[in-house]
């Protein structure tokens, strides 16, 4: 688990990271020395689809205005800030990169989000909240990176309250085999968990979730808004050779894109 982790974290872990978002920004013609919300959306949204699949789920998930939310592998923060500011959701964020968290944490305060948005580093199968907390557990793409999906699945089941929800967006294994590598989440499948979707819902119910409903999103960096700068700004100038490889493989049937919301029974 610790040698998973570590992959982990030197994948996504580089220096820098605000200062080349804000750089690319500026190449792109905007005012990055007062950005806003709407600004850093354009380069925050690490995960397939952007800003546009991130609206999508918090639509389908139900969030709502004054939720209590956690985001589970909030990367340097961009669902935490766009629910923070369109909903007015209180937002609890973790992520297992620190390189990301002290991201997460400056962009929050030159947005003026600090007091809306608490981050810290923790680990989405160890939960540093108490029982019942959270209104909604929201997560993309990050269940790529967890081996122990049930012990992931049952720290969001554990943390919230009656009636909450759970939604994640996944890359599931195709049945046309393995997918190409590199990927946006992992060099080599030596950290990359995917499994079969029909294994990722069964996990949810056994775990004791219901009215699980799974949809097939299929969001990549074609769905991106023109003005949209994309990952690279954090994630590496190879970032859109790995979506390619994403792209492709979906659509050779090696990949299963999900987007999944699941209820803790009240």
């Amino acid at each position: 688990m610790a040698t998973e982790a570590s992959a982990v974290v030197r994948h996504y872990g580089v220096d820098d990271l605000v200062e080349r978002v804000l750089r690319a920004l500026s190449a792109a013609g905007h005012d990055s020395s007062q950005p806003t919300v709407e600004m850093l959306n354009l380069a925050d949204q690490l995960h397939g689809g952007g800003l546009s699949a991130t609206k999508t789920q918090a639509e389908l998930a139900g969030i709502a205005a004054g939720m209590r939310v956690l985001d589970a592998g909030c990367g340097i923060g961009g669902s935490s800030r766009f629910l923070a500011h369109a909903y007015g959701c209180r937002v609890d964020a973790i992520d297992l990169t620190p390189q990301f968290v002290a991201a997460a944490e400056r962009f929050n305060a030159l947005c003026g989000l600090s007091d809306e948005i608490a981050v810290r580093e923790a680990s989405v199968t160890a939960l540093p909240f108490e029982d019942r907390r959270f209104d909604q557990v929201w997560s993309q793409n990050v269940t790529m990176n967890v081996a122990d999906k049930r012990a992931m699945f049952s720290e969001a089941f554990r943390v919230l309250k009656p009636g909450g929800r759970f939604s994640f967006t996944h890359l599931a294994l195709g049945p046309a085999g393995e997918p190409i590598y590199p990927l946006p989440w992992a060099s080599d499948a030596s950290y990359s968990f995917l499994g079969r979707p029909d294994e990722i819902l069964q996990i949810l119910r056994d775990v004791g979730f219901g009215k699980i409903e799974s949809r097939s999103e299929v969001s990549g960096p074609g769905t991106r808004p023109p003005d949209d700068i994309g990952a690279a700004a954090a994630m590496g100038a190879d970032m859109p050779q790995r979506q390619a490889n994403a792209a492709r493989s979906t659509k050779e049937g090696r990949l299963v894109p999900m987007l999944v919301i699941a209820e803790r029974p009240d």
